[in-house]
């Protein structure tokens, strides 16, 4: 663990090995840094490759209670706010912020200047370009077929997100849909395919309204 000087890490913060913090990072009491990923079998996810470190750059801010897993690397100037949960090898950019409650799976790519507000679920697998604004309660998944072997597994691929794209309040993005460079969805669209650059989209499902 390396930790430049900064009167601001809570010593009721929990900071793992290979934790990397750079400077003028403030990280509030109960956080978990660089949390290893484990599995009782019950989750896909099982791997027990040894991750990167976890780099938090400079000027970062990490709320109470917040967990941030290994691998990870959170860019500088980000805010995580409290309680939110940021898995193994996602890369957030710089001036991004993820606010309170946010769940972020593994292996996503998160641009800079984006702003992911409370309560939304990003999936594994996701790419979220820069200058993206997704709203509270936001759900995004990448498996078709529900965990269902009997079916057939599908490949996990999460939504990928272009620049400057909004997403309203309470949407639904299903696995593996494009949502194109300033496009818009409304509140409460269950999006089930790609949206065009610059389009908005409203509904169940989501249906191109301009």
């Amino acid at each position: 663990m390396r930790i430049k000087f900064s009167p601001n890490v809570s010593p009721f913060a929990h900071i793992y090995e290979d934790v990397v913090i750079g400077e003028n990072v403030t990280i509030f009491p109960g956080a978990v840094i660089g949390r290893p990923p484990f599995s009782s079998g019950a989750s896909r996810n099982s791997s027990s490759e040894k991750l990167a470190k976890l780099i938090i750059e400079d000027n970062v801010i990490i709320g109470a209670n917040s967990v941030i897993y290994q691998g990870s690397v959170i860019g500088q100037n980000s805010m995580i706010c409290d309680g939110a949960c940021i898995r193994e090898n996602v890369k957030i950019g710089n001036n991004t912020l993820i606010a309170m409650g946010v769940t972020i799976n593994s292996d996503t790519i998160i641009g800079c200047h984006v702003k992911i507000m409370d309560n939304s679920h990003i999936t594994a697998n996701a790419l979220i370009e820069n200058y993206v604004f997704i709203g509270p309660l936001v759900i995004t998944a990448n498996d078709n077929s529900m965990n269902r072997s009997d079916v057939g597994m599908s490949e996990m691929k999460g939504p990928i997100i272009r620049q400057y794209a909004r997403i309203g309040i309470g949407a639904c993005l299903l696995p593996g849909i494009e949502i194109g460079e300033n496009a818009i969805v409304g509140a409460n669209s269950v999006v089930t395919k790609d949206v065009a650059p610059g389009a908005t989209v409203l509904g169940i499902p989501a249906k191109v309204v301009l």
